[in-house]
């Protein structure tokens, strides 16, 4: 069987995709926590300490609004899953404290900031977030100002520091024999998996390879064998290492 690269297919899915954003100011897309303190504050009860990133504070979620006039954003703390957004249960009545805000985008620092809210919910924050280099700097606070409460409650993110996730690239596809091979790059700190399948109808995906970007950016060629194969679709996997030490 003759293989060339017009018969193949080739479909390159990633778990960690961003967003684009305007041409200039902040970047839509996940960002990945790699420092800060989150405390939980109560005057007769005491600080509650908490340093990040931890399960339920992993990500922060920056949705930039695609019409460059609204200047509007939205910021959501989320947990390792990608999904879970971060909650704190204030005193009743009234829900939990949801740490999704909407703001402005208009000036650096961004802000983000609600006036007290009716009851039974009397909560407010305030957040400024500076971003460079595609890295956000996070410090604020809600506090839940509930009649019921003996006192308010603060709910306070300081020195928080979140780098964007960058998917990983593949370039220079090309037929080798009865081999396909490719170019991957992407950044470090991160453990890469590279799988095929035969079929997208009833996919059943195999490792390929798997790589470990420790100590710099992934820069590897990937070959695969299509000896058996009349179409093949890759995908990589894209998973944080926690191997910075």
């Amino acid at each position: 069987m003759k293989l060339t690269l017009r018969h193949l297919s080739l479909a390159i899915a990633v778990l960690f995709l961003q967003s684009a954003g305007a041409q200039s100011g902040p970047t839509s897309g996940l960002y990945r926590i790699i420092s800060g303190s989150y405390i939980e504050r109560s005057g007769s009860l005491g600080d509650s300490f908490s340093s990040l990133p931890n399960a339920s504070q992993r990500f922060v979620r920056l949705l930039v609004d695609s019409d460059p006039q609204s200047y509007l954003v939205t910021m959501t703390f989320l947990g390792e899953d990608l999904q879970t957004v971060f909650s704190a249960m204030p005193c009743p009545p009234g829900g939990p404290v949801s740490f999704s805000f909407w703001g402005s985008a208009y000036t650096d620092p961004m802000t983000f900031h609600v006036d007290p809210s009716p009851p039974p919910d009397e909560q407010q924050w305030s957040y400024t977030v500076s971003n460079s280099f595609n890295t956000l700097r996070i410090d604020g606070q809600v506090v839940a100002l509930r009649r019921s409460c003996a006192e308010d409650q603060q709910f306070i993110h300081s020195n928080v520091v979140a780098v964007l996730v960058t998917p990983p690239a593949i370039d220079r596809i090309e037929r080798d024999g009865n081999s396909i091979r490719f170019h991957l790059t992407g950044p470090q700190l991160y453990d890469y998996t590279v799988e095929f399948t035969d079929s997208l109808t009833a996919p059943n995906w195999q490792a390929s390879a798997s790589y470990r970007a420790k100590i710099g950016p992934i820069d590897v060629v990937v070959t695969n064998s299509l000896t058996s194969a009349q179409a093949r679709f890759f995908r990589v996997r894209q998973d944080f290492c926690d191997c910075r030490d």
